[in-house]
C-alpha cells in the first residue's frame, strides 16, 4: 500500500522532476501531443505515468539545489530532455508533412490547403493525408509503446536531476533536423519522378499539337497521375516508417548519451 505519510520530500522532488520530463515528452510526442486529446486527459496521463515511474524507480541521489535559480535550471533541463525525445520521435511526421507540401506543389494543389489542428496553421492536403496515414501505421506497429519505452529508458540512462545539455546535444539535434530533408525526399521521390515524366509527356504533346490547350488539360492529368502514384507508393511509405521505427531505439540511445554526458 502506498504510504503517503512517510513519503519524503526527496521523493516528492523526484516526482516533480519526472513529471516535468514527462510533460516535455507530451508536448511533441506522436499521437500523445495532438490537440484532439483534451488537456485534462494529458495532465492525468502525465501524473499517472510519473507516479508509476517514481514508484518503480529505485532511490536516487538528486544533486542539491542551493538556490531557486538552480532548481529552475534543473527543471528546465528535464523539460528540454523530454522535448528532445519527442522531437526525435516526430521526425518522420515532420518529413511526411514537408513531403506533402512539396508533392502538392508539383501536383498543382498548392492552393488546396487544410487546417492542421495541432498547430492551427494551413498545410497541404497531401501532407495532411500522409500525416494521418503515418499516424495509423505508427499505432499499428505499436509506436506508442516506443514512446513509453523511450521514457522509461531515459531514466535508466539519465537519473532525475542529472540532465546535462552539452555542445554534442546541439550537434546531434542539427544532424537530426538535416535528416528530415533526406526523409522528405525519400517519401516524395516516387510522386516527384512521376510528375517530372508527366511534364515531359505534356511538353511533347504541346509540341506535337500546338492548337491543343495543354495548360488547362495538365491540371486534371497531373492531379490524377499524382493520386494514382500516391496510392501505388503507399507500401513504400509504410516501409520507410517501419524502417524509421526500427532505428528509433538506436537514435534515442544516442540522444540520451549526449544528454547524460558530464
Amino acid at each position: 500500500m502506498f504510504d503517503f505519510i512517510n513519503y519524503g520530500i526527496d521523493r516528492l522532488q523526484v516526482f516533480l522532476l519526472v513529471m516535468v520530463r514527462a510533460s516535455g515528452l507530451f508536448l511533441l510526442a506522436p499521437v500523445l501531443s495532438h490537440r484532439a486529446i483534451p488537456l485534462m486527459v494529458k495532465t492525468g496521463l502525465v501524473i499517472l505515468l510519473s507516479g508509476l515511474m517514481v514508484t518503480a524507480m529505485p532511490a536516487v541521489d538528486i544533486p542539491p539545489a542551493a538556490s531557486l535559480a538552480e532548481l529552475l535550471g534543473m527543471l528546465f533541463r528535464e523539460l528540454l530532455a523530454g522535448v528532445l525525445m519527442g522531437f526525435v520521435l516526430m521526425l518522420f511526421f515532420y518529413a511526411a508533412q514537408a513531403a506533402g507540401s512539396l508533392v502538392g506543389y508539383q501536383m498543382a494543389l498548392a492552393m488546396a490547403q487544410a487546417i492542421d489542428p495541432a498547430t492551427m496553421s494551413q498545410e497541404s492536403v497531401i501532407g495532411r493525408f500522409w500525416f494521418l496515414v503515418a499516424t495509423l501505421i505508427f499505432l499499428a506497429v505499436n509506436g506508442h509503446h516506443l514512446v513509453l519505452q523511450a521514457f522509461h529508458q531515459s531514466f535508466q540512462a539519465i537519473p532525475p536531476g542529472q540532465v546535462v545539455v552539452a555542445g554534442s546535444t546541439g550537434e546531434l539535434v542539427l544532424r537530426y533536423s538535416a535528416y528530415v530533408f533526406v526523409l522528405t525526399l525519400k517519401i516524395a521521390a516516387p510522386v516527384m519522378v512521376a510528375m517530372f515524366l508527366t511534364d515531359v509527356a505534356l511538353g511533347v504533346v504541346a509540341k506535337m499539337m500546338p492548337t491543343m490547350n495543354v495548360f488547362f488539360a495538365s491540371f486534371g492529368i497531373k492531379i490524377g497521375a499524382g493520386l494514382l502514384i500516391i496510392a501505388i507508393a503507399l507500401p513504400v511509405f509504410a516501409y520507410l516508417l517501419r524502417q524509421w521505427a526500427s532505428l528509433l531505439d538506436g537514435q534515442m540511445n544516442t540522444l540520451l548519451i549526449t544528454l547524460g554526458e558530464a
